[in-house]
């Protein structure tokens, strides 16, 4: 297991061609938290308002309604499930590249719609476009990450798609912290119009994004699959017609699963789907939504502070959360960051809920602003972070496509229960709880701590295919850790084999002898 002064001597796991096409998808991410940042920001600006909100003669102010806001937060939660849908069709049949670029193509739609608009119905509309990308997003980048990663540092460049999330979350907010001084609707035309750079940038780009050597091994295009291990491992010193033969003995062993949605709740692999599924729900239970799509209105409702400053200073701590992933996950593992991460989590909302109650002060309001800057920071190094990963790690190799969209659907019903919920839960003369939200999301996150406790494995070091092997023989999540491979190049088996078996596991996407189970 390295450390985080060893992570330098990792170096020759990357090549430059890896990391270029790391950097295209963390490219196609950064769009996505950008885009994701911009209508949750841009509604709390005055000129958005009075152009898309209705005018309330009772306080003599443009304002969106609680039925409006809901469904401006979360109808495009259905397209986004819709968008899961054609990245998994795309991406099974036509390969993860083709995903990639179609995906673009569909971003730089959904931006044209929203830049255009003028009326409610067309905002929504071009919401919705863009939460389609998010869906295909979501589904193929976690996979494609960890398809195309060596195995010692997949955790790792998995994160990168938090952080190029959170990041771009964080870059969105210092524009909008700067266009919603300026007068009219230039204010939220601008961070929309920005927009465009990033997928155009990523369309002329593409062709630098490999196909996954692994998906072609399944496809049974063993020539095209030889030519992108060449490309991705191009100056390492590994034997790619080896590389190719333990791809083909995985899918070969692996034979007996054919691959149904019917397989999911099968054998083994239905304690896979259910950890897929659980941290999926989690993800967006405990309370992300409230910080990161309704945050700033609702700061801006506290009257104690700038909205925009909020937003700035909340997604500036949460983008160091991917880093101290990025810098633990594989040195400590997936369950400590998990554990630890989310009891504080569940600590800052149940705090938010207590500084709702009894009489309401300047300062408690000030308290709860405080609170939900420090939330983003715990909620990516727990239920944000892990989640991607373990969902990228957990399924059967012949199962991932499916699981993969399982988990995401799961998300995104989750996410969509939270989001069209919030307006009526925060304000009046519905429930009216104000912060004391924090109760109910608190109590999920406790909720989510124990179940990651008792069910969580630990995936820390282990290829794809060696996890095969350790679901096949039911070890229990809490001694997975623990539990020695006696295969031929396992990072387990390192530490009682030779030097050879060491380094065929650092190299290559997985270097590990592949036997039946």
């Amino acid at each position: 297991m390295t450390s985080l002064k060893s992570l330098q001597n990792l170096r020759h796991a990357f090549t430059w061609n890896m990391l270029i096409a790391y950097a295209l998808i963390a490219t196609s991410v950064f769009s996505f938290g950008f885009d994701d940042a911009v209508y949750s920001t841009i509604q709390t600006m005055d000129s958005f308002e009075k152009q898309f909100g209705t005018y309330d003669n009772s306080t003599g102010e443009y304002g969106f309604s609680t039925q409006h806001l809901a469904f401006l937060n979360s109808l495009g939660l259905p397209a986004k499930a819709a968008g899961t849908f054609i990245g998994w069709a795309i991406g099974e049949y036509y390969g993860r590249r083709a995903c990639f670029i179609g995906m673009q193509l569909m971003c730089i739609v959904g931006i044209s719609v929203s830049y255009s608009a003028t009326t409610f119905g067309q905002i929504l509309a071009g919401r919705m476009i863009v939460q389609c990308f998010i869906g295909w997003e979501d589904w193929l980048v976690p996979m494609f990450l960890a398809e195309i990663s060596p195995s010692v540092v997949r955790g790792a460049t998995v994160v990168i798609y938090v952080f190029a999330h959170m990041f771009g979350s964080f870059i969105c907010a210092i524009i909008t912290y700067e266009t919603a001084k300026l007068e009219g609707n230039v204010a939220w035309k601008i961070p929309i119009g920005v927009m465009w750079a990033f997928p155009c940038f990523n369309l002329l780009c593409s062709w630098l994004v490999p196909e996954s050597p692994r998906w072609l091994v399944r496809k049974n295009k063993i020539q095209a699959a030889t030519k992108q291990l060449e490309y991705l491992n191009k100056g390492k010193d590994i034997d790619v017609a080896d590389e190719v033969a333990f791809l083909q003995a995985s899918v070969e062993a692996n034979a007996q699963t054919k691959g149904s949605w019917a397989e999911l709740l099968q054998g083994t692999n239905r304690r896979r789907t259910m950890i897929a599924v659980m941290t999926a729900a989690f993800n967006q239970l405990t309370g992300q939504a409230f910080v990161s799509q309704y945050g700033s209105l609702f700061v801006k409702s506290l009257n104690v502070m700038n909205p925009f400053a909020f937003t700035l200073l909340s997604r500036g701590i949460s983008t160091m959360g991917p880093l101290v992933t990025f810098s633990l996950v594989d040195p400590t593992g997936r369950r400590p960051i998990y554990l630890i991460g989310g009891t504080m989590t569940t600590a800052l909302l149940m705090t938010c809920g207590g500084l709702g109650t009894g009489t309401i002060t300047d300062g408690k309001k000030r308290g709860v602003c405080g609170v939900l800057m420090m939330y983003g920071l715990f909620y990516i190094m727990s239920f944000g972070s892990i989640s991607v990963i373990t969902g990228a790690e957990t399924p059967h190799l012949r199962l991932r496509d499916k699981t993969s969209v399982v988990a995401w659907l799961i998300r995104i019903v989750c996410d969509f229960a939270v989001s069209y919920s919030l307006p009526y839960l925060l304000k009046a003369p519905y429930a009216d709880l104000q912060s004391k939200v924090g109760f109910i999301y608190g109590s999920l996150a406790a909720l989510g701590v124990v179940c990651g406790y008792f069910f969580l494995p630990e995936l820390t070091g282990r290829s794809l295919e060696e996890l095969e092997e350790m679901w096949q023989r039911r070890i229990p999540a809490r001694k997975f850790a623990d539990w020695d491979s006696d295969r031929t190049g396992s990072i387990k088996a390192k530490e009682g084999g030779t030097e050879e078996d060491a380094e065929k596991a650092k190299g290559g996407l997985s270097q590990i002898y592949v036997q039946k189970l």
